[in-house]
C-alpha cells in the first residue's frame, strides 16, 4: 500500500501479504532463519542503523510480537514510516509505507531583524532562498535512499527478531491513477519484485484480502538481501571508522 504526506503519493519499496493465496503452499511455523540462510553474509541492523547515521537520520523500531512499526526520523520531522507484521506460514505483509516527499518541504521564510531598505531586504530574502533552496538539493540527493532504508529495516528484523521467519515478501502496488501505478509497478520490478497478478486480473477476494485494487507482487527475501546488502554497506561506510583500533 502507498500512502501519501500532504496528498503526495511516495513510491517506496513495501512488502505486503494478508492471506495465502490458493497457489501458495503453508509451511509449518518457524521462528529461526534457516542454516543455509544464517551462513550468508548479508546485512544487519547494526549496518543498516550506521548507513542511516551517515545520512543524518535514525531508525526508530516499535515492535509487538509480529507486528512491527518502523519510523525514519531527522531531528524532530518523521519522514517515513512502515507497518506490518509476520504471519505464521512465512509470508511478510505490509500494512503501510509512507514516505515524505521534499517538495516544497522547506520554504523560504522572509529574514527576521529591523526593518531594513527594500533592495536589502530583497537581497536579504534572495540569500534565504538560495540557501534554502541548497539544503533542499542536499537532501533531495539522499531522500532516494529512504524506501531503501526502511525497507532493509524490515528484511533486517524478519531475520533477526521476527518471532516468525517468513521467506517471501509480498506487496500491493496501489493502483488510483494510470501514471502513477505505472511508475510504481516499473520502481517495483527494479527492485526485484515480479508480478503474480496484474490490476486487470486481480479478483475481488484479492481486493478484500489487500484493500484495493492495484497490481500484486512477490520476491525472495534471501534474493532481496543478497540484492541490496552491497548496496546499503556501501552507504555504510568502513566499520570502524572514525574510531581508532585498540592498542
Amino acid at each position: 500500500r502507498i500512502c501519501a504526506f500532504s496528498g503526495v503519493a511516495a513510491a517506496v519499496l513495501a512488502f505486503e501479504r494478508l492471506l495465502p493465496l490458493p497457489c501458495f503452499s503453508q509451511p509449518a511455523p518457524t521462528s529461526k532463519v534457516p542454516k543455509e540462510s544464517t551462513n550468508e553474509d548479508v546485512l544487519t541492523t547494526e549496518e543498516l542503523k550506521r548507513a542511516a547515521k551517515r545520512l543524518n537520520v535514525e531508525l526508530r523500531e516499535n515492535v509487538a510480537g509480529p507486528w512491527y512499526q518502523i519510523e525514519l526520523w531527522s531531528g524532530d520531522r518523521q519522514l517515513g514510516k512502515t507497518s506490518g507484521w509476520a504471519q505464521p506460514w512465512g509470508s511478510l505483509h505490509l500494512e503501510t509505507i509512507e514516505v515524505r516527499k521534499f517538495t516544497g518541504y522547506w520554504v523560504a521564510k522572509p529574514a527576521r531583524g529591523e526593518a531594513k531598505e527594500p533592495e536589502q531586504a530583497e537581497a536579504d530574502q534572495a540569500a534565504v532562498e538560495a540557501e534554502e533552496k541548497k539544503r533542499y538539493a542536499d537532501i533531495a540527493k539522499v531522500a532516494r535512499w529512504f524506501g531503501l532504508l526502511l525497507s532493509m529495516a524490515i528484511a533486517c528484523w524478519n531475520r533477526e527478531r521476527s518471532p516468525f521467519f517468513c521467506k517471501e515478501a509480498f506487496l500491493l502496488a496501489i493502483y488510483d491513477e494510470d501514471k502513477q501505478h505505472e511508475r510504481l509497478v516499473r520502481y517495483y520490478k527494479g527492485l526485484g519484485f515480479k508480478v503474480i497478478k496484474d490490476a486487470e486480473s486481480i479478483d475481488y477476494q484479492d481486493q478484500v484480502i489487500w484493500g484495493g485494487q492495484g497490481t500484486l507482487m512477490r520476491t525472495d527475501e534471501g534474493d532481496f538481501m543478497r540484492r541490496w546488502t552491497p548496496v546499503v554497506r556501501q552507504l555504510a561506510g568502513p566499520k570502524r571508522m572514525g574510531r581508532s583500533d585498540p592498542a
